[in-house]
């Protein structure tokens, strides 16, 4: 049967002209997820999926572009970053992106500004003030209370205790604080010029005399392109695309979408049915290194060794979110670590801190990766002795014991330790730091197969930010989750059409799944409403409750010799900003 070139041609014009393969843009609404993670799991882990879908669109040809809905998300300044890489890497692929904002701060912005269009809800409020460091101190408080504190620092930078025993920051904070501050702040502040097209000092005008932009004077002010909901979007759409786009497909939140469509995006499959794909095991690492709470040392280190045993995960990437804590439980990670990259490829990607105990986990790794906004190093180790200096006696208390043993009345005491150490017991903890602090220093030149001269030119606690680590010769590049998993691939020898499973770990708890599916019952639970004493809530009213949550784990470690930050980043990160 012959078909006319008429009808052929019709039929070709039908085809094309059918929404299967009309020219669509994707929604990608990131509002709620921040919400979403602090009712979900306590793993704290990055959004995975969000990256597997970028690059999913990235190679689709029916996706034309992007629609960066994210006028209600936060997340982390480390993660706001990953997100912008992952965008830029979908726009080289010659596609477009135009981002929605509403209240919005320089971190947020700077991730709408990959966009080719900004447009800012009429009702909102952009915030350019700049970044800033500041620490706590409690040492006169202590006083008050008849706390006594004894920092045990021997090494420059390693000031986590700090804000036990000064008022105010000490020189080596302000220059190492004030590096990783320029560090990231430069980056920042090149970000926004080359995609805004700004001179200098349109940029310091927009920073140090506006600071505080309503949708008006940010149109005004060339910060967006245009104001308004859906429809100045689409509007927006039409002037990057030179035509009207009526496609439009979503990943994320349907309540809150902009362009009220239902159909959704999901990252694309590993693998085919007639193959099982190789996997690359993503593992989190987050919070202090502890064997039992934080990052859960003892079960993560057995869940590395196990997953290095398994035939069909062909690499590991490590993601760690750690401000450090305990030196056992970080070398027992680091150990695992070790075991693990003599059978396959072992790679860290940094998130927001991996530094002190966090830097010690990751140093035995095949590859480390790290953001420019990573904070990390800090190699060093610290201790401080609590003790009574007039707190019981405040309290109406008195102490009375026995002992066998010079030293023995160092642990009597109600409350705290009732006196505070001799000459002689601070040479004796003196030597035990120096001991540990060379047990980590020659293991971090081991790991990174360094000089023992080159690790101590930047140990001594110092921390730096990820571009500085990279100078120093502490990570191995600059990058994120998706790069880091690149990095897995490559060195696995996975081809490049060759689909991979993403299997992360650990695996959610039953509990944990049932929150997933019952997300008011986990918000109510998770906010500690009806549970709570009312002293505790009266006690929150004046001191947070990561405060009383780190000065009571220095407490339960007295004198024990730790690799970890100070407060302000453990608060930090248990804030998740």
């Amino acid at each position: 049967m012959k078909i006319s070139c008429k009808y052929f041609l019709l039929g070709v014009y039908c085809l094309m002209s059918f929404p299967l393969f009309s020219q669509q843009y994707l929604e990608l609404n990131l509002n709620n997820q921040t919400v979403q993670r602090s009712i979900r799991s306590v793993r704290q882990k990055p959004e995975l999926e969000v990256f597997r879908v970028i690059e999913r669109a990235g190679g689709d040809k029916n996706i034309k572009g992007i629609v960066l809905n994210i006028s209600g998300f936060g997340s982390t300044r480390e993660n706001l970053w990953e997100l912008r890489n992952a965008l830029e890497n979908f726009k080289s692929n010659g596609k477009k992106i135009c981002a929605f904002i509403s209240s919005a701060d320089m971190d947020l912005y700077s991730l709408a500004s990959v966009a080719d269009k900004i447009v800012m809800d009429d009702q909102g409020l952009l915030s350019m003030f700049g970044y800033a460091f500041g620490m706590g101190y409690v040492q006169h408080s202590l006083e008050k209370l008849g706390i006594g504190v004894r920092e045990l620092r021997y090494f420059e930078y390693k000031s986590a205790n700090e804000m036990f025993t000064r008022d105010s920051m000490s020189e080596a904070d302000r220059r190492q604080y004030g590096e990783y501050l320029d560090d990231i702040f430069n980056l920042t502040r090149d970000t926004l010029k080359n995609a805004r097209s700004w001179t200098d000092e349109e940029f310091d005008s927009i920073l140090n005399r506006g600071f505080l932009y309503s949708s008006k004077s940010a149109l005004e002010q060339n910060l967006v392109d245009r104001v308004g909901r859906g429809e100045a979007v689409a509007e927006a759409i039409r002037e990057i695309e030179g035509r009207a786009v009526e496609q439009f497909v979503l990943y994320g939140d349907s309540e809150s979408n902009l362009m009220k469509t239902r159909k959704n995006y999901r990252p694309a499959r590993a693998g085919n049915i007639f193959r099982r794909a190789p996997v690359i095991a993503i593992v989190y690492a987050n919070g202090q290194t502890d064997m039992e709470r934080g990052m859960a040392a003892r079960s993560l280190g057995r869940t590395i060794r196990e997953l290095a045993d398994k035939k069909r995960v062909r690499a590991i990437v490590l993601r760690i979110n750690s401000p450090g804590g305990s030196a056992d439980a970080a070398d027992y990670v680091a150990e695992a670590v070790r075991y693990a990259k003599q059978k396959k490829p072992v790679v860290v990607s940094m998130g927001q801190q991996a530094a002190s105990g966090g830097y010690w986990a990751a140093m035995n790794a095949s590859h480390i990766t790290a953001s420019p906004y990573t904070l990390t190093g800090s190699i060093g180790v610290i201790s401080a002795w609590f003790y009574d200096n007039g707190l019981n006696s405040r309290l109406g208390f008195s102490v009375d014991s026995l002992q066998r043993g010079a030293h023995a009345d160092l642990l009597t005491g109600f409350i705290l330790p009732r006196r505070d150490l001799n000459a002689e017991e601070e040479a004796r903890y003196r030597s035990l730091l120096l001991d540990i602090y060379g047990t980590f220093t020659a293991k971090v030149a081991a790991g990174r197969g360094m000089e023992i001269e080159r690790v101590e030119a930047v140990a001594q606690g110092r921390v730096f930010s990820g571009q500085g680590a990279l100078r120093a010769g502490l990570i191995d590049s600059i990058g994120g989750l998706p790069e880091a998993i690149s990095i897995a691939r490559n060195l696995a020898e996975i081809p490049e059409n060759q689909g991979a499973a993403y299997n992360e770990y650990p695996k959610p708890k039953f509990w944990d799944k049932m929150l997933d599916r019952f997300p008011a019952i986990a918000a109510l639970l998770r906010s500690g409403a009806g549970h709570r004493p009312a002293a505790a809530s009266i006690a929150d009213f004046f001191l947070p409750q990561p405060l009383f949550a780190d000065i009571f784990y220095r407490l339960e470690r007295n004198g024990r010799v730790m690799p970890i930050l100070p407060l302000h980043f453990v608060e930090q990160y248990a804030g998740g900003n």
